[in-house]
Formats: C-alpha cells, structure tokens, sequence
C-alpha cells in the first residue's frame, strides 16, 4: 500500500485526482478482500498498461518519502465511513441527470403523437371498428390524455342523419306580377325601414314582394298578388291604402288655399303634429297657378275612423280660430267685431300697429280677408296676452273713431304698451294696407 501511494504522489497534474481515488480503491480492497479483489486486479492492470504506454524517454522524478510528520495528515479509507459524495457540477453529470427525463419526454410525445394519428384516422373513418382496451382509470391519466380521450370517444359517437330541409313552396298555383312605382313614389310605398312593403306582405299573403330600382315584383298566390298589386297602386295615387288601419275611413275638409301655411305651419311642424298625435293620412292638394280666387280645395284625411273625426275637428279650429288645443296647448283665442272701415286703425301706417301689437304681446292678430272662414277680428296667443292685447286694440279703434290724437299717458299705463320705433315692410302686411 506504501509503494503504491509514493507511485501515485509523483508531482503530475493530470494524475492528481485518481491518485486520491486509487489509494481510496486500495484501502477499501483491503477491508474487504473477498468481494474486491478483482476490482483491484482490474486497478492494478490499468495502472501498469497506462505506465507502459508513457514513453521511456521522459523520466519522472522520485517522490519524497513519508516522514513521521506527514503521515499525520494522511488519512486512509477503510470503506467503513459514510458512501462518497457524487459531484454534481460538471457537464456530464448534468447530462446523465437529464437524460431519464428526457428519455421520459421524448417517449411521451411518441404516444401522444401516436394517438393523434389513431384520433384523424377515426375521424376520417368514423364507422371502423375500435379495438377493445381496458379503459384507464381518470386518476393516472394526464390532462392530456384526458382531452384525447374525449376527443376519441366524441368522434366514436355516431351522430343522427340531420333531418331534410324542406323547401317552402306555396300549395295551389303560383303568379307573378310586377309594378312600375314613379321614383318620387318609391319610399312612399317602401315606407320607414320597409314597413309598409312587410305590412303589404303580411296582409294579403304573398310569399314576396323584390323591389329593383322603380319595378316592384309580386309572387304568391293569384288572389294575395292582385290585392297586393291594388294596394300598392292606392299608395302611388294617395300615399296611403286602406289595408294599414282597422276600421278604415276616409274624410275631407274644403279649405281655401290662403289657410293652408296655417295647416302646415313652420318648416311642417303643424301637420306633422296632427299625423303623429292621431295617426292619421294628411294630404294638402297642389293648388293650380290658374284656379279662381274664391275656390275651396279638398284637404283628405284617412286612416281610423275615430281619429279622422278628431283630425277634422282639429283642422276646422285651425281654420276657424287660427289655433287647435291638439296642435297649439295653452292658446285661446278672442273675437272682436270690427267694421271693416276700421280695420286701417289696427294694420296702421305700413303695418305698424299690427307689428306693434304682435311684438309687444306676443299675439297674433288675424283681420278678416275676403275668404276667410271668419268675419271677426281674431287675437290669438295666452290668456293674459291676449286680454291685453284686446284692450288696446279696443281702446285704439275708440280713440280713432272719437279723433283723439296720440297716446294718453294713462292710456300707456293700463294696457301696458311701451310703443317702439316702426321696422320695416313685412310679407304679410302687404294684404292689409290701403294704398291710395
């Protein structure tokens, strides 16, 4: 064992650690000769074949012998101490640490892989028999494995033949018509979103109705296609047909043209009124450039019968009084009788006093024409406005008539009149000055 140990202490670098290792081999052979004497033949046998294969020519120097004082620090290995410790650090140990894993890994995405192909090969053949395994408990498979697993037995489910669409086609002969619509008729009959072609479609039963620029196409059967034809006929002719109300009706009310602006109102907010309060068909005729002056035309109304009556009381008002609770809330209206030779007192110079009385109190003053549906003077507007406005207009016809000049301060006063500066020549006061 000495001989051995100065043959591994010689000062080479790369003999350094198996010295250790073989003098730690031999200790250990000694403690148990019977399981390790051919280890250590093996040792012996290695060591001399690398001895042989130095070249002779490089002569190593002896090592020191062992003094008394060294042995103390040199230890041997009996094999009775606890197992050496497997250095972790190096590359080849980490590799040999990942190689099972790896091994585990590769081996696992081979079975998944081959699963997979047996899942499209089932999906590709869903009616080819499956062969018949003993089926793994959910506990020691992975979430993998699981979702295979369904997927395999969703695909092995043999789905019901869906069920034959059958085509709608209506029973008895079919017909088809086509309309020509002028373009300005188009949304008429279309309606807001298509309603009135799905109310048209609904009603009289045609299985459809195509629109392609101003030609209407009409398909079902003959007695729904002829209704549904007339209908949208009535549409082209009077914006309207008898099929949208219950109880259907029409009506009209004889209007002369100069009270139509009162119907309508500003920018249509009259007329739209009354359509969507009572939901009824509003339609004010054109007017001919060359019909007589004192000539009434038809104002139609349809819709139900109920709300047409309202919507010819509503129109009468207006005619009548300038103003309709429905159309105008919170108005009333009062009448004076005026002689027609003092109607100059109320229009004024260039219409000053009626703007003076309109303005100031917020009225408006309506002087009976030639064809206008009342004889009376007409002061139209809120309940106290219009009571003021009333007395000063009285108070201006008496002071006219009885040559009083100017306007008494106490007169100001009780009407509450603040006179201002006149404007200048409006459109509608035209019809009430007297040029001479």
């Amino acid at each position: 064992a000495k001989a051995k140990a100065k043959a591994k202490a010689e000062p080479k670098a790369e003999a350094a650690p198996k010295a250790k290792a073989e003098s730690k081999a031999g200790a250990k052979a000694k403690a148990e000769p019977a399981q390790t004497s051919a280890a250590g033949a093996k040792a012996s046998a290695k060591g001399k074949a690398k001895a042989a294969k130095k070249p002779a020519a490089s002569e190593e120097p002896q090592a020191p012998a062992i003094t008394p004082e060294m042995a103390a620090f040199i230890q041997l290995d009996d094999g009775s101490g606890p197992a050496w410790e497997v250095s972790t650090s190096g590359k080849k140990a980490k590799k040999s640490q990942q190689k099972p894993a790896q091994d585990a890994a590769a081996e696992k995405d081979a079975g998944a892989k081959q699963k997979k192909d047996d899942v499209s090969k089932n999906a590709a053949k869903p009616e080819a028999t499956t062969t018949t395994t003993a089926p793994r408990s959910k506990s020691t498979m992975t979430h993998l494995e699981q979702a295979q697993a369904e997927v395999e037995r969703i695909l092995n489910m043999k789905a019901p033949a869906p069920e034959a669409k059958v085509s709608e086609v209506p029973e008895g002969p079919v017909e088809t018509a086509t309309v020509a619509v002028p373009e300005k008729k188009v949304g008429i009959v279309i309606g807001p979103k298509g309603s009135k072609i799905q109310m048209l479609q609904e009603k009289t039963g045609v299985t459809r109705i195509d629109t392609t620029g101003e030609i209407f196409t009409v398909t079902g059967p003959p007695d729904a296609v002829q209704s549904c034809v007339a209908a949208i006929k009535e549409l082209i002719e009077k914006g309207y047909c008898a099929m949208q109300y219950e109880n259907f009706a029409e009506s009209f009310v004889n209007v002369h043209p100069s009270a139509f602006p009162d119907i309508i109102g500003k920018q249509g907010s009259i007329i739209r009124k009354i359509k969507d309060e009572l939901n009824v068909e509003v339609s004010i005729p054109d007017v001919p450039k060359d019909s007589p002056p004192a000539k009434k035309f038809k104002v139609n109304l349809a819709g139900s019968k109920e709300e047409v009556e309202k919507a010819k009381n509503v129109i009468n008002d207006i005619v009548m009084y300038g103003h309709s609770e429905l159309t105008h809330p919170n108005q009333v209206h009062e009448e004076l009788d005026v002689e027609p030779r003092a109607y100059r007192y109320i229009i004024g110079k260039a219409g000053s006093e009626m703007k003076h009385i309109q303005h100031n109190w917020s009225v408006r003053v309506n002087i009976p024409r030639e064809h206008s549906a009342n004889e009376k003077v007409l002061i139209v507007g809120e309940q106290e406005n219009v009571e003021r406005a009333k007395a000063y207009v009285e108070k201006l016809i008496w002071n006219a008539e009885n040559n009083a000049k100017g306007r008494e301060k106490e007169d100001t006063e009780a009407t509450g009149d603040h006179w201002g500066e006149e404007g200048a020549e409006e459109d509608w006061m035209k019809g009430y000055i007297y040029k001479r």
